[in-house]
Order: structure tokens, then sequence, then C-alpha cells
């Protein structure tokens, strides 16, 4: 049986979950749209990263300027 490369197994939700919160390494604060042209990903699927991953505190919404943070979590 041939073994499979390891990218064949990757989950690419999670891939893009994790790329997202390697943004915050050079951002305090980052709107959907900047970080969708950053990912390179449509702006509905960063939304819907940044909803499940603020829902685990991972993430948090600025309440003043609608922009996302790093979470306590």
């Amino acid at each position: 049986m041939t073994k499979k490369p390891k990218s064949d197994y990757a989950i690419q939700a999670v891939a893009n979950a994790l790329r997202l919160l390697r943004v915050f390494r050079d951002e305090d604060e980052i709107g959907v749209a900047e970080l969708a042209r950053r990912l390179e990903l449509p702006k509905n699927n960063v939304f819907r990263l940044l909803a499940t991953m603020e829902e685990l505190s991972f993430i948090e919404q600025s309440c003043v300027s609608g922009r996302y943070r790093l979470g306590l979590a």
C-alpha cells in the first residue's frame, strides 16, 4: 500500500482558520475585507471563520471599530 502525502490528510477549513490567526501576529485589529484580501478567500468564508472563532473566544469584534482582534482563549 502506498503512503499518501500528508497534504492529502489536511482539512482546508482548519488550515484557513490557522492562517487567519497568523495574520494577528502583525495586526492588532483587522476587518473582514482586508482579511479576505490577505488570505485570498471569499469574504463570506472569512466571516464564517470569524464567527466560529468568536463563538469559541479565539477572536473578538470591537464594538467601536467593528474590526476583529484576538480573543482571550
